[in-house]
């Protein structure tokens, strides 16, 4: 079962494939979504904040908002405002489509460890002004041609964003953990209702289990069997806000009989228990 909003492309982008705009403190309430409309989108967002501050929550995790930075929020994950925002800069919903393979791989990487990354102001002024000629194309529509031409600058916009959080990558992490923890990820997310031990990860990915530990803690900082429980958690989160669903409930929609047990994780993972979680965010 899966009742969380999920605003899609095809209903929200009215024909385009990306939205861009500016926002300033006066206009932030069109750019920013309000508690009621907190969701998960199947396209990319992504936030120049030239200048601000403020939190926001990515799958329930409170992040920070400052100037000078990028945001980006991947697909699929659910986000709704924290406190105290307010800022200029640009924003960008874009089309999944339009995303390089090579990109869409960077950001997986890097938001493991956070979803912002601060830049240089020569970096935020080259984003100003791409972000610009993005918008003033977008706003006197274009065919053909011009469609080639709003792509490719598109693509080359998020190439820059994807460069800036590539070259925050701990240079540490060498190339072949940091793949094996990205298909390590997306094992997780398709699987993490059945296969709760890291054994069974590796398994899949043809390699040992020292080594996929090794691999995810040099990438994460964290433990394979830590990351495969904070996935099941914020699941975990995501049913009690946005369903009716009793912990049982949950607890076996996620692949676990005892709900006892299932208690105990959630509670010692996010610090709350899940009656005090629902009662903390749906207050």
């Amino acid at each position: 079962m899966d009742n969380i909003p999920t605003r899609k492309t095809s209903e929200h982008f009215q024909g385009e494939i990306a939205q861009m705009r500016y926002f300033s403190e006066e206009v932030k309430e069109q750019t920013l979504p309000s508690k009621t409309y907190a969701h998960r989108d199947d396209y990319y967002i992504f936030l120049l904040i030239e200048e601000g501050k403020g939190k926001v929550l990515i799958d329930f995790e409170e992040q920070e908002l400052t100037g000078k930075s990028i945001f980006c929020i991947l697909p699929g994950q659910v986000h709704l405002p924290g406190t105290g925002v307010s800022g200029c800069g640009w924003f960008l919903a874009v089309d999944s489509m339009v995303v390089r393979d090579e990109y869409k791989g960077v950001f997986e990487k890097s938001v493991m460890a956070g979803n912002s990354v601060k830049t240089d102001e020569e970096t935020i002024n080259n984003l100003k002004n791409c972000a610009s000629i993005i918008y003033k194309r977008l706003k006197a529509g274009s065919e053909n041609t011009g469609q080639h031409i709003l792509r490719d600058l598109l693509s080359s916009y998020i190439g820059m964003i994807a460069e800036v959080y590539q070259n925050e990558l701990p240079a540490t992490i060498n190339k072949r953990s940091a793949v094996i923890t990205y298909k390590f990820k997306n094992l997780l997310s398709t699987h993490y209702r059945s296969m709760k031990r890291p054994s069974q990860y590796a398994a899949k990915l043809n390699i040992s289990a020292v080594y996929l530990y090794e691999a995810v803690k040099e990438t994460t900082e964290q433990s394979a069997s830590n990351y495969i429980r904070n996935e099941i958690v914020i699941q975990a989160k995501r049913l009690l806000f946005y369903t009716n669903m009793s912990v049982k409930e949950i607890a076996l929609e996620l692949g676990y009989e005892d709900w006892a047990y299932f208690t105990r994780l959630f509670t010692k993972t996010a610090k709350l228990s899940p009656t005090q979680f629902k009662k903390k965010y749906l207050e």
